[in-house]
């Protein structure tokens, strides 16, 4: 049985931990002994995965808070270190973002400390990561060295990585998969959400859930809402996520029409109810390639618009499996959008076609079974 440690952020239900989770879940069910080192904040107490028989451990010193900061960096790395004497584990893995360079830290040997024994490291990284300063590129790439792979959802993230000088022989393809796994019905979830949003039931609601920055380009969004209320008054954008461009995006949703057809909702207990409410599912921007909730919304039978490209291609048939759109063209996601709304038996029956392709072509068997062949690799 081989004990892995997994480094990430944090637990927040919306972004790479949901492949995490289905993942760990999968690992126990083959007799792998799993433990979560969460860097960042303690949001709440994790009892999907303790009943799950993970153990969780979060290091942050102020656990109420993101890891944001270089002295809450300096204060996970000492914890961090301490962590893997304790469990002793045969692989370390780190999932995404800066847990790769954090963990790289906490296994350096430095003066007048006890020397860790040798472990496997493995990195995860499932989003295209903003560009960083030459000094810490470089740092990250020197140590990066000891990485024995580097796992990715998509093509585009691996050439991305190797244009930053990671090694392209150390990098493996894992595709994501559909992490939902609630058979919900879609009327009864519709309710709900149209419930807590405080609109009609017969409102037509597009959702998206995305992290609240520029480079998510949710502001096209906005922009299609305010182009398709001008002709269907029964039609809203349903935000998720959190992030630091929530005020700007705000006052620029307040200053059109469509203001008050405009709903944020932050970081919701309840997602997966919540995106099989929705009548639409919009994916505005290509930071993530094979984004998860792209694919959990189609799963369960959501109808999907898509901006069209690396990492959205495999999963969008223009037409087939759901409606593309070209790079920041707002007024496509509002024409394709009121397509459906007024065809509906044609609207039903992409659905069915995108909900049978993504089930098939991104079933977590698949995923499971890439990320074990390199866990029992011997390098």
């Amino acid at each position: 049985m081989q004990r892995i440690l997994f480094v990430i952020e944090d637990l927040l239900p919306m972004g790479p931990v949901q492949q995490l989770k289905l993942l760990a879940d999968e690992l126990i069910v083959k007799h792998y002994e799993i433990h979560i080192a969460v860097l960042g904040q303690k949001a709440f107490v994790p009892k999907d995965w303790l009943d799950s028989n993970i153990d969780v451990y979060f290091l942050n010193g102020d656990d109420k808070t993101p890891l944001h900061t270089m002295r809450d960096g300096f204060q996970v790395i000492a914890e961090l270190r301490q962590l893997i004497r304790s469990i002793n584990p045969e692989i370390i893995h780190s999932w995404c973002g800066r847990a790769e360079l954090l963990m790289l830290l906490a296994i350096q040997q430095y003066p007048f400390t006890k020397r860790l024994r040798r472990i496997r490291l493995i990195s995860t990284e499932l989003y295209l990561q903003p560009s960083k300063r030459f000094f810490r590129q470089t740092l990250e790439n020197k140590m990066a060295r000891r990485i024995e792979r580097m796992i990715v959802p998509h093509e585009s993230v691996k050439q991305h990585l190797v244009e930053n000088g990671y090694r392209e022989s150390r990098i493996a393809i894992v595709p994501n998969a559909v992490t939902s796994s609630l058979p919900l019905i879609r009327t009864e979830a519709k309710s709900e959400l149209t419930s807590m949003l405080g609109v009609s039931e017969d409102a037509n609601i597009a959702g998206t859930v995305a992290p609240l920055q520029h480079r998510t380009r949710l502001k096209d969004l906005i922009w299609a809402t305010e182009l398709l209320t001008c002709i269907r008054d029964d039609f809203h954008l349903l935000i998720i996520g959190t992030g630091t461009q929530l005020k700007q995006l705000q006052h620029f949703a307040g200053l059109t029409q469509s203001k008050s057809h405009v709903h944020f909702l932050g970081q919701p207990d309840n997602l997966e109810t919540i995106i099989a409410g929705l009548d639409f599912y919009w994916n505005s921007h290509l930071q993530e390639p094979n984004p998860t909730n792209l694919l959990n919304a189609m799963s369960s039978g959501v109808p999907a618009i898509s901006v069209l490209g690396a990492g959205t291609n495999s999963i969008i048939r223009h037409q087939e499996t759901g409606f593309a759109v070209n790079f920041g063209a707002r007024d496509e996601f509002a024409r394709w959008t009121k397509y459906l709304i007024e065809q509906t038996e044609s609207g039903e029956q992409l659905a069915d076609q995108g909900q049978q392709h993504v089930q098939t072509k991104f079933n977590k068997s698949k995923m499971v079974d890439g990320y074990v062949e390199i866990y029992e690799l011997n390098d």
